[in-house]
């Protein structure tokens, strides 16, 4: 059986086209992740990637 829903084509000439991944909450996701990462290896995390884990963003 096949699936007939219709699919949504991605505009090509739209230059500000956002994933459907990139949410703020996938985004703060990410950024505490990247966090996590920066402590575990002892990196300076730079304070923008703190203040989107934060949800500041």
């Amino acid at each position: 059986m096949t699936d007939t829903a219709p699919v949504r084509a991605t505009p090509s000439d739209q230059g500000t086209y956002r994933r459907a991944a990139d949410t703020p909450r996938v985004t703060a996701a990410k950024a505490r992740l990247r966090v996590a990462l920066d402590q575990q290896l002892g990196r300076p995390t730079p304070q923008s990637v703190k203040d989107a884990a934060e949800g500041k963003r």
